[in-house]
């Protein structure tokens, strides 16, 4: 079991479940309204780092050592095309973000929304699959305004325009 301590990624949970306690209790001095949703999310964080660090210990295998420095890439060579399609979808990625935070910006926070959810659905999902991702995407936006505009009362950002 001591040996579990030897890894990077349990003290990083152990680091995590502090900071998290911290947004917990920075959460209480904020008015009833205003501490619901960080206490929420830092709940919810807690818990789930707390079962993800359960589960390291709990693991049957024994831990032999980390490796450090190695990345599957090194194994692969990888080509000028699959470099190429790499950095293409790296660029088109970057531009769909900017893209959705100017129309954000203008229009507010679920006009953003659904630009990201449906510019990605654009670029990165099959062409087969097109309308599916386009409704998943409108979907998806929707469930955001309920969820946190309606049901929890988290103001959305308003535009420029709005």
């Amino acid at each position: 079991m001591l040996e579990k301590f030897k890894l990077t990624e349990v003290w990083l949970k152990i680091a995590l479940l502090f900071v998290f306690s911290a947004f917990y209790v920075a959460a209480l001095s904020f008015p009833e309204q205003a501490r619901q949703f960080p206490q929420l999310l830092a709940v919810a964080s807690l818990a789930m780092t707390a079962i993800a660090l359960a589960m390291d210990f709990t693991r049957k295998r024994a831990v032999s050592a980390e490796f450090s420095g190695v990345d599957d890439t090194e194994l692969k060579i990888i080509d000028a095309d699959a470099r190429r399609a790499r950095r293409k979808r790296y660029y088109q990625a970057w531009a769909i973000i900017l893209f959705s935070t100017i129309v954000g910006f203008l229009g507010g926070f679920l006009f953003s929304a659904l630009c990201l959810f449906v510019g990605f659905a654009l670029y990165f999902g099959s062409r087969a699959k097109l309308p599916r991702n386009l409704v998943a995407g409108a979907a998806m936006t929707v469930v955001v305004y309920l969820v946190f505009g309606v049901m929890m009362g988290v103001p959305l950002l308003n535009g420029v325009l709005r």
